[in-house]
């Protein structure tokens, strides 16, 4: 015998249809429709299984290329450096900090080049054809150029035959003097100091020309003074003197006795002294302290040059200072440079990792506050997830409410004598029903619970069903629901 079923529809939003909230029994002609449960409970499976495995298979993912790349040997950056001319002490000292990093660093490689001066290594870097450069403190630089260390400082050197009649700056303008290059930074600091001493530049006698010729034109006499500027260990320099001695010829230096004038109008001179016997010791020369300027050698990058890369060339300029002193006696002088003096580019975010690494973090710095701010927020989370619970529990406890109304409804049901008993239940049963609607719509009960209370509500009007069926004696026929309003 069919009966006409109905029941509940899950979708939440949605009010049974919204055009007769009852769904209850209706004229055979009438198609209603029907709670799949099963086919339900059966799509949920599909689903959970489906995101169970997508899960799975995203985890064992992530896992294989976690693996990978740990394992990974990723190939060492290359820093190309550009230094200055071969031989001098800047491309020296970077050629020896090359063998160390290579020897030292497994994720950095030094790629060192030659260039003309200062001025060219700019432009190079600049036009982003090299990653880093030695250069003159002195040096104008673009806004992105960024400092790594300071290697070292050039001083001023003008030195005489002792057989010249030239004492002082002011002598300078009877003799002969060979100069650095034509447009270059050791060019222009010759007459820095000309400009501060008032030299007549036309009544100069002085050639431009490289180191190498000038010293050998001084060792002949064909210039009877030679201006450089060079460090205490430059190798040309020293080995200018060792042939001055070997052939019996006495050089001499010329003091520069207003540097500390010239370093407050040149920032980025600084006074110094060229020690006793700082070139030759058997017969010193100098005699004794002369002062003099000095100007530092500085090594740059560009602010986009990677941070890591230079963090490692900082880390080996600083920690293995030792190994790169014994192979180049000049590497001693590295410094970190100091930005709170003077007129220093600023750091590299690298170079300053590296400088800043034994000083205390942001949490470590504000341990206290951060400390507090977390217990506030987990009483925050506390006091929300316990307002969900006691949320959820009373979604529930309204679902179980409406449960036991049901319950009494199919017991009343059961015990019911006649038809018009069981046609009031059913009217119970429908008004529970728009209840529950309503209350879903508003979250007072959850989709759970509504789904429990569905299938509960459709075994009660089976069972008024059937006892009417039991009681009438037309059993065809579904008992009517009364109409109510």
């Amino acid at each position: 015998m069919p009966r006409a079923t109905a029941a509940p529809e899950t979708a939440r939003g949605r009010s049974m249809t919204r055009g007769d909230p009852s769904n209850l029994q209706r004229p055979a002609a009438e198609k209603q429709p029907t709670v799949t449960s099963a086919n339900i409970r059966s799509r949920r499976q599909r689903l959970v299984r489906r995101a169970a495995f997508f899960s799975v298979a995203v985890i064992a993912g992530a896992l294989l290329l976690t693996w990978q790349w740990i394992n990974h040997d990723p190939a060492p950056a290359v820093l190309t450096v550009a230094t200055g001319p071969a031989g001098s002490d800047a491309h020296t000292l970077m050629r020896e900090t090359a063998e160390v990093i290579e020897r030292h660093s497994e994720t950095l490689r030094l790629d060192v080049v030659t260039s003309r001066d200062a001025s060219q290594n700019i432009a190079l870097l600049n036009a982003k054809r090299i990653d880093a450069a030695v250069i003159r403190a002195d040096t104008p630089v673009f806004t992105d150029i960024r400092g790594i260390a300071h290697l070292y400082p050039d001083l001023f050197h003008l030195i005489v035959r002792d057989d010249v009649s030239a004492y002082s700056i002011h002598d300078l303008d009877r003799i002969s003097v060979s100069i650095p290059d034509f447009d270059t930074a050791n060019f222009r600091s010759f007459w820095v100091v000309g400009d501060h001493y008032d030299l007549p530049i036309g009544d100069l006698d002085w050639t431009a020309e490289p180191f190498v010729d000038g010293a050998g034109r001084l060792l002949r006499g064909d210039v009877d003074a030679l201006f450089a500027v060079r460090s205490m260990r430059d190798r040309q320099l020293i080995r200018m003197f060792e042939d001055a001695q070997l052939t019996g010829l006495k050089l001499r230096y010329i003091p520069i006795r207003q540097a500390d004038a010239i370093a407050v109008k040149r920032p980025f001179l600084a006074p110094a002294a060229v020690p006793m016997g700082g070139l030759t010791g058997a017969l010193p020369v100098p005699t004794s302290r002369t002062p003099t300027l000095s100007v530092a050698r500085v090594l740059v990058t560009r602010s986009d040059v990677d941070a890591a890369a230079v963090r490692e060339l900082t880390r080996i300029l600083f920690e293995h200072r030792m190994d790169l002193t014994i192979r180049f006696a000049l590497a001693s002088a590295i410094t970190a440079p100091d930005t709170t003096r003077g007129l220093s580019v600023p750091l590299h975010e690298g170079a300053e990792a590296f400088f800043n690494r034994d000083e205390p973090s942001f949490v470590q710095e504000n341990a206290e506050p951060l400390a507090l701010l977390v217990m506030i927020m987990t009483g925050l989370i506390s006091g929300m997830l316990a307002l969900r619970s006691r949320f959820v529990a009373n979604q529930k406890n309204r679902a179980d409410v409406y449960n036991y109304q049901l319950l009494d409804i199919q017991e009343r049901a059961a015990k019911a004598a006649d038809r018009a008993e069981l046609s009031t239940l059913k009217d119970e049963l429908n008004a529970v029903l728009h209840t529950v609607v309503r209350a879903l719509d508003t979250d007072e009960v959850t989709d759970e619970g509504f789904q429990s209370f569905s299938l509960l509500w459709e075994a009660v009007r089976e069972t008024i069903n059937d006892r009417a069926a039991a009681i009438g004696s037309d059993t065809d026929q579904p008992v009517p629901a009364r109409k109510t309003g």
